[in-house]
């Protein structure tokens, strides 16, 4: 069941993920990026469901995690643009 989450997440998360930008063929970590954040994410949703974790409270997590990641991105947004490149 726990495998079957983490796909379902995953196909989900590549999907949402998978607009042409992530898609260059002459950058070879695009690959990466594409593979990765999904599976960052369909842990972490994986994680949320193994520790029954109610919907309500996922959506909050998620929410947190979401703020936190813009307020990270307004303060280092161009050490973070450098690294992403």
């Amino acid at each position: 069941m726990i495998i079957g989450t983490f796909i379902f997440y995953f196909v989900l998360f590549a999907v949402v993920f998978s607009y042409p930008g992530f898609r260059s063929k002459e950058n070879s970590t695009s690959i990466f990026k594409l593979l990765t954040i999904p599976a960052l994410l369909g842990l972490g949703m994986v994680f949320l469901t193994v520790i029954k974790v109610y919907f309500v409270y996922k959506i909050l997590a998620i929410l947190v995690v979401l703020v936190t990641f813009v307020l990270s991105y307004w303060h280092w947004g161009e050490q973070i643009r450098r690294w992403w490149k």
